[in-house]
């Protein structure tokens, strides 16, 4: 036996694990580095005095989507029963009920207009409950389970009478949804929450809910009619306002008020 070959062959392998040692060194530190920021995070808006609903937990990818506003023709209206439906627009579907429609009281009071907007509106199970404002209640689109953010291209707009009976509404929608990129890590929603704070949205003593992933427009390419729409954290702020923080980095979007589509 080379014992010289062999000592030097001990010395390498010894020189490799030391660097891989110090690799799992270095990872394990970054870890614990980043329990700590969350930990931080956490007791800074428990400092704020900022009341939350639980958050979503678990790690989440998504991709980035482009869309465009659905152009509908007749033959979109033709079928369609109990009502008395036309085209305001190449992008819009203006229509009257036949019949108002009730809404009830406690957790199934949309029960009757939702079954009618399955059986009765294009799409309509495309799209999911957003708010009552008004005399109006507003569905938004909904594209693989996550909501479409504050796009009036993307809705469905009931008009209530004065007996807050549903007799009209006003559809838009997109189409020719397409995903690119590649799937990107979402920050954890408390993160996200996290922005809001330090970025001066909350003050103390806000109360937050409905935290919940979606898309937001992010961009309107004007000339090609193509809008751009990220994945987006919405939360309610003491009931009244809406915010959106762009999931992979934690940016603050434009609120409600600022909406790009407008």
């Amino acid at each position: 036996m080379d014992w010289n070959k062999t000592k030097s062959l001990f010395i390498i392998v010894f020189l490799i694990l030391d660097i891989f040692l110090l690799y799992q060194f270095i990872d394990f530190k970054a870890a614990k580095l980043e329990i700590n920021k969350e930990t931080t995070l956490e007791e800074k808006l428990k400092d704020a005095g900022i009341v939350y609903s639980s958050m979503p937990s678990g790690s989440v990818t998504e991709k980035t989507i482009s869309a465009k506003a659905k152009v509908f023709t007749e033959s979109d209206i033709r079928g369609l029963k109990n009502q008395d439906a036309v085209l305001g627009d190449e992008h819009t579907i203006l229509s009257q009920l036949e019949k108002p429609i009730a809404i009830g009281t406690g957790e199934g009071k949309y029960y009757e207009l939702q079954t009618f907007m399955e059986k009765n509106i294009t799409a309509g199970d495309s799209y999911k409950f957003w708010r009552k404002e008004g005399q109006s209640i507003i569905y938004n689109q909904v594209y693989n389970g996550r909501m479409l953010f504050n796009n009036q291209n993307a809705q469905i707009v009931f008009q209530l009478n004065e007996k807050d009976q549903v007799v009209s509404y006003e559809q838009t929608m997109l189409d020719n949804i397409e995903e690119f990129n590649d799937n990107q890590a979402i920050d954890p929603a408390v993160k996200a929450l996290g922005s809001l704070l330090t970025n001066g949205y909350l003050t103390n003593g806000s109360k937050v809910t409905d935290p919940e992933l979606g898309y937001y427009t992010l961009i309107e390419v004007t000339e090609s009619e193509i809008l751009v729409l990220v994945p987006t954290w919405h939360f309610k702020v003491n009931g009244q306002e809406d915010y959106f923080v762009k999931g992979t980095d934690s940016e603050v979007l434009n609120t409600e008020e600022e909406n790009l589509t407008e």
